[in-house]
């Protein structure tokens, strides 16, 4: 009866912390993670507006004091977090409470100003699996809705089953509409079909923490992460190790210059498709693949969300709460930003367009005539 008493109260205790967070706690907690361990924070927080900040924060901090409620808790944390205009580095409410309370994320974001401001999204269906499909014996669609890096079995494994039709048709179309990013290692098999010249990139460098240090250490014991992924980590990590409070450069210098031995034959143009939700690797993705012969951009203005990126999952005290932090950033910047501008396409397309796909079948195998 005892034991059962003790497990009643334990469940009840779980149960009250769930509906019930200590704001101050969290606020605390967020300002303190994110002012150490976030790659854009000095460069956002300077002489020029380090008055203005610290008195948007202290403003915050004392509304934090007034409550313990979730949702309310939740603007203050992520009105906090949008100082920095940075869609990589956010509060975001936990899938578990989102589960139960389906409505609560349309409402409670409906309190927080737009970063830009856009016409209204296009009414097309947007694909919402990856997938290989030929349109005609002249074009081949490529639906691309995530580079999540779970995503990276099923391209592997599409590739390797549509390799005689990816070896043999003229014209690709590679839907990223929608594609919020994930992972560079998930898109990095298209590369040689799309290579026509060396490819220069912008490489990144990471903010060398003790946190970050011990995120990366973590992941490292992950057994599906794949070799190359493994050993890059853990280069990462070993420099950080040896610069704490620094930027560490894995690449060595700004720049990095991919050149293969082989252009391939096929495909003989890519239309690359994107909406305003295409965003971080997807546009990385894009950077690259806008410079080879072969490639045209489709779409309007991609989101903009690449210029801090590899983003950590850090344990926000309360369950509720998602803290997700950027750790590294771009050598692009400060004279190429992307961040809430975004990439523009080659050839714009119309909102109101309700078939965008079959639009530009029908060019690339017009130009083929």
């Amino acid at each position: 009866m005892r034991n059962a008493l003790i497990l009643l109260l334990m469940l009840l205790a779980t149960r009250l912390a769930a509906q019930d967070c200590n704001c101050t706690v969290n606020f605390n907690y967020t300002v303190a993670k994110v002012s150490k361990n976030y790659a854009g924070y000095n460069d956002k927080v300077n002489p020029l507006n380090r008055k203005e900040f610290n008195r948007f924060t202290q403003q915050l901090a004392e509304k934090a004091k007034a409550t313990n409620n979730i949702d309310t808790c939740y603007v203050l944390l992520r009105t906090w977090t949008n100082y920095f205009k940075d869609q990589h580095l956010r509060v975001q409410l936990d899938w578990r409470y989102r589960e139960k309370y389906p409505e609560k994320l349309g409402q409670l974001n409906k309190r927080f100003a737009k970063f830009k401001v856009l016409p209204p999204p296009a009414t097309d269906t947007l694909a919402n699996q990856t997938s290989i499909k030929p349109l005609s014996s002249q074009t081949l669609l490529i639906s691309l809705p995530s580079f999540d890096y779970a995503e990276k079995k099923n391209v592997d494994s599409l590739m390797k089953k549509y390799e005689a039709e990816l070896l043999a048709t003229p014209n690709w179309i590679i839907d990223m509409r929608g594609n919020m990013g994930g992972s560079d290692f998930t898109y990095s098999p298209f590369l040689p079909y799309l290579y026509t010249n060396p490819i220069a990139t912008w490489v990144s460098e990471y903010w060398a923490t003790a946190d970050n240090i011990a995120i990366y250490e973590q992941e490292l014991t992950n057994k599906n992460l794949n070799k190359d992924a493994a050993g890059y980590m853990a280069n990462i990590v070993s420099l950080m190790k040896k610069n704490i409070g620094k930027f560490v450069n894995p690449a060595g210098s700004d720049t990095a210059l991919i050149t293969l031995a082989k252009v391939y034959d096929y495909p003989k143009k890519v239309a690359l498709l994107i909406d305003r939700n295409s965003a971080s690797s997807a546009e990385s993705f894009l950077l690259m693949a806008k410079q080879s012969k072969k490639a045209t951009v489709y779409g309007e203005n991609s989101y903009g969300m690449l210029d801090y990126a590899n983003y950590q999952y850090f344990d926000i005290p309360c369950d509720a709460y998602n803290l997700t932090i950027p750790i590294s950033r771009s050598k692009r910047l400060p004279k190429n930003p992307i961040d809430n501008i975004g990439i523009a396409p080659d050839v714009s397309i119309d909102n109101a367009e309700k078939n965008k796909i079959k639009m530009i079948q029908g060019r690339l195998e017009s130009a083929n005539k």
